[in-house]
């Protein structure tokens, strides 16, 4: 019979429990615990794919056999409790890394209508949030614009997207004359701060349209950023790429 998640974390709390404590800490023993941390990573590879976690299990399991890596290992494998896996082999990262590098592609597909039908031109902010609605749809089931985020400086605040099943939010800007680099990363420093405090959030997507290459040095912002997420991932795109 296989195995389940819950017969590994059980087996690994036992493993976990009779760990050895001398004057230079705790360890356990390595004939039980490399198996079991071998098998653990075998399974999520197989039952949860693609998932992050992943990668932060795999370097506990190369790691040295300490109390501290099971017990790092044994946190990882009960997060996994809460995660569905049929809904973890989905590539969302993926799908919305293609949305957004597409944007600018589909953004000017529209403009190219058979006898110059009306459509939707892309002029500010709310036109990005209604394309990139209807481009979530594609792929999103429950897809809620405007989901109010937790109070923060004192306000009550709206993200522009929350993806409530895959705990994904969206932040949305497009670039003008007074929204340069300066005034985009203090306004996204923000944004990262308050979503950190909702619930239904464990990673940020902002997604900056800057057709007109008004932003300098956007990879540099991007990677300044990223690196602000503590509890959550953080991702920048600033697209199309000129």
């Amino acid at each position: 019979m296989a195995i389940t998640l819950d017969e590994l974390i059980s087996e690994g709390e036992q493993i976990y429990a009779h760990r050895h404590v001398d004057e230079c800490g705790g360890y356990v023993e390595n004939d039980i615990y490399d198996p079991w941390k071998r098998k653990a990573l075998m399974f999520i590879q197989k039952t949860y794919p693609n998932n992050p976690q992943i990668a932060t299990f795999e370097s506990h399991v190369a790691a040295n056999e300490d109390e501290d890596h099971c017990f790092a290992c044994l946190s990882i494998l009960k997060a996994f409790r809460v995660v569905q896996p049929n809904d973890v082999s989905v590539d969302y990262d993926g799908l919305l890394n293609t949305i957004f590098e597409k944007f600018h592609t589909v953004a000017r597909q529209m403009r190219r209508r058979h006898d110059e039908r009306e459509t939707l031109i892309i002029n500010d902010e709310y036109d990005v949030q209604d394309m990139l609605h209807a481009l979530l749809k594609l792929h999103f089931d429950d897809v809620r614009p405007e989901e109010w985020t937790p109070s923060y400086a004192g306000g009550a605040n709206r993200m522009d997207f929350l993806l409530k099943d895959e705990e994904i939010a969206i932040e949305i800007k497009m670039t003008r004359s007074g929204l340069k680099d300066k005034e985009l990363g203090e306004q996204l420093i923000i944004d990262i701060a308050k979503y950190q405090n909702h619930p239904n959030c464990k990673c940020l997507y902002c997604f900056v349209y800057d057709p007109d290459d008004i932003i300098r040095n956007p990879r540099g912002i991007e990677k300044d950023l990223e690196k602000l997420g503590k509890d959550f991932l953080v991702k920048v795109y600033i697209r199309p790429v000129n």
